[in-house]
């Protein structure tokens, strides 16, 4: 019984962790900045040109108040320094 309800809790827990993941974007002018300067840093062409399109996405929806793409955009932007 006790079996069941921990590995319960565990597999909602694993269900969730990445949707909380994806929410801890804050799409505001330090989170675009930070970006900025960590994509200039970059060396591999491939990575800075789409880290690059995906942060000016993200500065175009957030200059029209549209925070939900902003974050998507900008969290292409983190992911993609990484990608690749």
């Amino acid at each position: 019984m006790i079996f069941k309800s921990v590995a319960t809790l565990a597999f909602v827990a694993s269900l969730t962790a990445p949707a909380l993941a994806q929410t801890s974007v804050v799409c505001d002018e330090a989170s675009i900045m930070k970006a900025e300067q960590q994509i200039a840093q970059i060396n591999d062409g491939a990575k800075k040109i789409e880290s690059a399109k995906e942060l000016t996405m993200a500065k175009d929806a957030m200059a029209a108040s549209d925070l939900e793409k902003c974050k998507s955009h900008l969290d292409n932007a983190i992911k993609g320094m990484d990608a690749m």
